[in-house]
């Protein structure tokens, strides 16, 4: 988020409350049960968003204003929570000027999914290749494995698994671990 980005004018100026109220009521929606913790973050947060959709909505920024502004973004940086819901209040306040067109909308949302995808595809391998590790160690201290510690369920690691079936058919030696 930048500064820039984050101010634009109004033609009616809106009040802190109207702000608190819409905006709180579009992200929890009309009769919906929201996830939990996405809730009560935006619960925690609500006078910081408000502020923060308070600033954004302003055309000119005072020193002071733009010291909170600036305030509000540094403890995002460090709260995911808060970084969410101020880009959910951006969406807000970019839909409700009609600053973003709908088709740049929709790309930088399939943009999005792409990334969140890959992130999570990387996350698995990674979580994959540490588990694997473990394994195969589990497996050469017991003697069954041989072969490296690479993080790579080959043919080795899987005979290696079979041998260990085969070797303590009735139990594995949890001891070794």
């Amino acid at each position: 988020m930048t500064l820039e980005h984050a101010t634009a004018p109004l033609d009616q100026p809106l009040t802190a409350d109207d702000l608190g109220t819409t905006l709180v009521d579009r992200l929890l929606g009309q009769g919906e049960n929201p996830l939990d913790d996405l809730s009560q973050a935006l619960r925690r947060h609500r006078a910081t968003l408000i502020d923060y959709c308070t600033l954004a909505l302003q055309p000119q920024l005072s020193a002071p204003d733009e010291t909170r502004l600036g305030a509000i973004l540094d403890q995002a940086v460090d709260d995911p929570w808060l970084s969410f819901w101020l880009d959910e209040a951006d969406g807000w306040v970019s839909e409700h000027l009609q600053l973003l067109p709908e088709e740049a909308l929709r790309q930088q949302q399939s943009k999005l999914r792409r990334t969140l995808s890959q992130t999570w595809v990387d996350t698995f391998w990674n979580d994959l290749q540490h588990r694997t590790k473990a394994l195969q160690t589990y497996l050469k201290r017991v003697g069954v494995y041989s072969g490296a510690i690479d993080g790579i369920m080959g043919p080795t690691t899987q005979r290696a698994v079979e041998s260990l079936k085969t070797a303590y058919p009735d139990g594995l030696p949890l001891g070794y671990l």
